[in-house]
C-alpha cells in the first residue's frame, strides 16, 4: 500500500471513528434528557402527592376550626341562658351546677386537653356556683380549649340553637354516679321534670247526617184553556189537552166566587159539582147539569197526576145556565105514511144543540130521554120540525114529546123540550 493510499484509509477510519463518538454522545444526551424527564414526573407527582396532603390537613383543621366555632357558639349560648335563668337577681344555683357539667363533659368528650392535666377542667369543676364564677369559668375554658379570636379562614358555622345536640341529655342532669358532680347542700339526685299528661282525646263526635236533599222546585202546572156555554138547561164545559207525562185524570170545579185554588180536595168554598172526573186524556169536555138557571158560577179544569198533584189548569172562567126552552105544542095526526108530528123550531145557540128526539111511553106519562124513556125518531139538524113515524101500533096510547138533548163527553142535558102529548093510534 503506498503511502498515500494508507493516508486516505486513516483519514478514513478517524472520521469513522469521530462519527461513532458523535452518535455516543447523541445517545448519551438522550439518555440524559430522559432520565430528566423522569426525574420531573417524579417531582410533580411528588410536588401533587404534598398539595394533597397540605389540602386534606387543611380541610381538618378548617373543620375543627368550624367545630371550635359551634362549640364556642354553644358555650355563649349556655352563659346567656345562664344570665336569664338568674333573672338579674339571684342565680339558679341547680341550673348553674347543670350548665358547669354540660360544659365539662363537653370539654372532655371533644378532644383531648390542650394543657397538661386537664387544666381547663380543673378550673371549670372548682368553679364556685355563681352566675359571675360561672361566667368566668365559660371564658376561661373556652379560651384555652377552642382558641377564642384565632382567625381561620373557614366559612362562618351556622348559627347553633337552643335545640339540644343529638345524642345529649336535653335536661343537661349530672351524673349521680360522680362524686365530683354532687352540689354541696343540694340533694345527691337531681329530679327529673315531671311529665306533663298528654291531655285526654275526646272522642270525636260523629258528623251530623246530611240534611234531606232539598226537592226541586216544582215547575208551575202546565196551563190549559177553558171554555164554557151557559145553555139552556145547564152550562157546556170545554178544556185543551194536558200533555203531562204522569197525566191520571181530569176534574172541574165550581164556585160561586172566582176563588178557586189549585188543589184537592176543594178549597175556598170550591166544590167537585160531579160528572166531569175522567182519566180517558182525550175526553175534553163535559156539562154541568145541576146549575141553577139565571146564576152565575165560576170553573176551573184540572189535570191532576196519580196522588192528585196539580200537573195542569186552566184559568177561572164563569158561566151562566138558562132555562130549559120551549118548543111549544106538539102536534099529532094520521098521515098516509103513519103519524104526522110537528113542533116549533129550537130558539137556543146552535152550540147548545145534539139533536132532535121524539120520546114515546105507554106507561110514563111524562117521558124523557134522560129518564130512560125510548125515543122513536130523531134528528141532527136543527131545521128539522116534524117527523111521520109509521110505527105505531093501533089502538094503543102512547104519551108523546120532542127534546132537544146537548151531548158532551161526560153528560148530557135536555136543552128544550115540548108539551106531552096523548095520542090513541087509529
Amino acid at each position: 500500500m503506498s503511502p498515500d493510499d494508507r493516508q486516505l484509509f486513516d483519514e478514513h477510519d478517524r472520521g469513522y471513528d469521530d462519527r461513532n463518538a458523535d452518535r455516543g454522545l447523541s445517545d448519551r444526551n438522550l439518555s440524559d434528557r430522559q432520565a430528566d424527564r423522569g426525574l420531573d414526573r417524579e417531582f410533580s407527582d411528588r410536588n401533587l402527592a404534598a398539595e394533597d396532603r397540605q389540602f386534606a390537613e387543611d380541610r381538618n383543621l378548617a373543620d375543627r376550626g368550624l367545630d371550635d366555632r359551634a362549640l364556642e357558639q354553644q358555650l355563649a349560648d349556655a352563659g346567656r341562658q345562664a344570665r336569664l335563668s338568674a333573672g338579674g337577681v339571684r342565680p339558679d344555683m341547680i341550673y348553674a351546677a347543670q350548665l358547669r357539667e354540660r360544659l365539662v363533659t363537653r370539654l372532655e368528650t371533644s378532644r383531648p386537653p390542650l394543657f397538661p392535666w386537664a387544666f381547663g377542667q380543673r378550673i371549670a369543676r372548682v368553679a364556685p356556683l355563681s352566675i359571675a364564677a360561672l361566667l368566668f369559668a365559660v371564658a376561661m375554658v373556652g379560651a384555652a380549649q377552642l382558641h377564642i379570636g384565632a382567625s381561620d379562614p373557614s366559612p362562618s358555622p351556622v348559627a347553633a340553637t337552643d335545640e339540644p345536640t343529638p345524642g345529649e341529655d336535653p335536661t343537661f342532669a349530672p351524673d349521680a354516679s360522680d362524686d365530683a358532680h354532687v352540689i354541696p347542700g343540694a340533694p345527691s339526685t337531681t329530679p327529673a321534670p315531671a311529665v306533663t299528661p298528654a291531655p285526654t282525646t275526646q272522642p270525636v263526635p260523629p258528623p251530623p247526617p246530611p240534611p234531606p236533599p232539598t226537592p226541586p222546585p216544582s215547575s208551575a202546572p202546565e196551563a190549559m184553556s177553558l171554555s164554557l156555554k151557559g145553555c139552556n138547561g145547564g152550562v157546556l164545559i170545554q178544556w185543551s189537552k194536558s200533555h203531562a207525562s204522569d197525566f191520571n185524570h181530569y176534574t172541574t170545579l165550581r164556585n160561586t166566587t172566582a176563588n178557586i185554588p189549585m188543589a184537592y180536595p176543594p178549597q175556598g168554598g170550591a166544590v167537585d159539582f160531579g160528572g166531569t172526573y175522567t182519566t180517558d186524556r182525550f175526553t175534553l169536555s163535559a156539562a154541568d147539569v145541576t146549575a141553577a138557571a139565571g146564576v152565575t158560577y165560576y170553573y176551573r179544569t184540572m189535570a191532576f197526576n196519580a196522588g192528585d198533584g196539580v200537573i195542569g189548569a186552566s184559568s177561572v172562567v164563569s158561566a151562566v145556565a138558562q132555562p130549559v126552552a120551549s118548543l111549544g105544542s106538539l102536534n099529532v095526526a094520521p098521515d098516509a105514511g103513519g103519524t104526522l108530528f110537528s113542533w116549533s123550531p129550537f130558539p137556543g145557540n146552535g152550540a147548545c144543540f145534539t139533536w132532535y128526539k121524539l120520546v114515546a111511553s105507554t106507561t110514563n106519562p111524562n117521558p124523557s130521554y134522560l129518564n130512560g124513556d125510548s125515543y122513536i125518531w130523531y134528528s141532527g139538524s136543527t131545521g128539522d120540525t116534524s117527523a111521520v113515524v109509521p110505527d105505531l101500533v093501533s089502538g094503543q096510547t102512547y104519551y108523546l114529546k120532542v127534546e132537544v138533548i146537548k151531548s158532551s163527553g161526560l153528560g148530557t142535558f135536555v136543552a128544550a123540550q115540548s108539551n106531552v102529548v096523548t095520542y090513541p093510534v087509529p
